[in-house]
């Protein structure tokens, strides 16, 4: 009987390096990240600000502009590679096949422009000549897709004029418009009450599922990982420090960085459990020495790691950058 072959990742990177040269030095952003992201799943990545979530993600888009570059790496969507790709090229795939949601709707938003003609303005760029009845319609039907009611009406309607949640929609609408195959999610629930947060992390789940698309959800809240993501990579001082199915990180973390941003969520079954912060600060990333970028705040640091630490493989699908993978304090 022969075996069933394995599908390609939809996007894989490859050493990325994206930089930012500033007064103070040149900033090492994002790191040699490596990840591949599977068709269909729902990758996870989460670190604390300035880990290069965002970064890595933009790189992804071609939405780093100068004093930031791509220093090196290869970033392949669909067997195709991104890097160097032209700005017309990279306009037809942004959007169309590759879509963000940003972290903040209220000032993502154009303030000074109906929804409708934020949508329209997507669906226009990848325009198949549907016409603007035609496009209208679409429009129509992916704000009631989102959940947005009376979606005729509120079309005409302006971002001031909408909810904190409601408007996190209408980015989902735009995003969604020409039904993307990965969609990125950065932050889609930051500046959101908790309630509104599960019903955005519940469409965006749902929407998953009925459009069949990937989604990489970024994030700094591991429960939200947790409860939605099939896999996840977490990323410290710009680089991946541990990556591997989500169940299985949780329930045991290879890497101390991990360990540790677990050990500091508050358990609602465990009133008396003692949150345990992470000691210590991320390191500026201007001009880094060639050693482990969790070194000064690791309570199992030892001279060896002050040397280059890459990714080890733990076997199960998992990797994990750290010389003690797995042992405890």
């Amino acid at each position: 009987m022969n075996a069933i072959p394995a599908l390609a990742p939809l996007l894989s990177i490859r050493g990325l390096q994206t930089q930012f040269q500033t007064q103070l030095g040149l900033v090492k952003a994002v790191d040699g990240v490596d990840i591949d992201v599977e068709p269909g799943e729902c990758l996870g990545v989460v670190g604390e600000s300035g880990s290069g979530k965002s970064v890595t993600f933009a790189s992804v888009l071609g939405l780093v502009r100068p004093p930031g570059r791509i220093a090196a790496g290869s970033i392949r969507f669909d067997g195709r590679e991104l890097v160097g790709l032209g700005r017309g090229e990279m306009r037809r795939i942004r959007g169309k096949e590759i879509a963000i949601t940003l972290q903040d709707a209220l000032t993502s938003l154009n303030p000074s422009l109906t929804v409708g003609a934020q949508i329209l303005e997507t669906l226009h760029e990848h325009d198949e000549g549907r016409g603007a009845r035609g496009l209208r319609e679409q429009a129509l039907e992916i704000m009631a897709l989102v959940g947005i009611p009376a979606p005729g009406t509120r079309l005409a309607q302006y971002p001031h004029e909408f909810s904190g949640g409601m408007r996190q929609r209408i980015m989902l609408a735009i995003a969604l418009a020409c039904r993307p195959r990965l969609l990125i999610a950065d932050e889609p629930t930051s500046a959101l009450d908790v309630t509104i947060q599960a019903q955005v992390l519940d469409l965006l789940a749902s929407l998953r599922r009925e459009l069949g698309m990937t989604v990489v959800l970024i994030t700094h809240d591991l429960g939200v990982v947790a409860q939605y993501c099939d896999r996840v990579l977490v990323m410290y001082a710009g680089q991946a420090v541990e990556v591997g199915p989500t169940r299985r990180v949780i329930a045991d973390p290879g890497h101390p960085y991990t360990r540790g941003l677990i050990a500091s969520i508050p358990k609602l079954a465990d009133p008396d459990f003692r949150i345990r912060p992470i000691e210590g600060n991320v390191p500026e990333l201007v001009d880094l020495p060639d050693e482990c970028r969790f070194l000064g705040r690791c309570p199992l640091a030892i001279s060896a790691c002050r040397t280059r630490i890459d990714m080890r493989d733990l076997g199960a699908g998992r990797q994990a950058r750290c010389i003690r993978a797995g042992e405890r304090q």
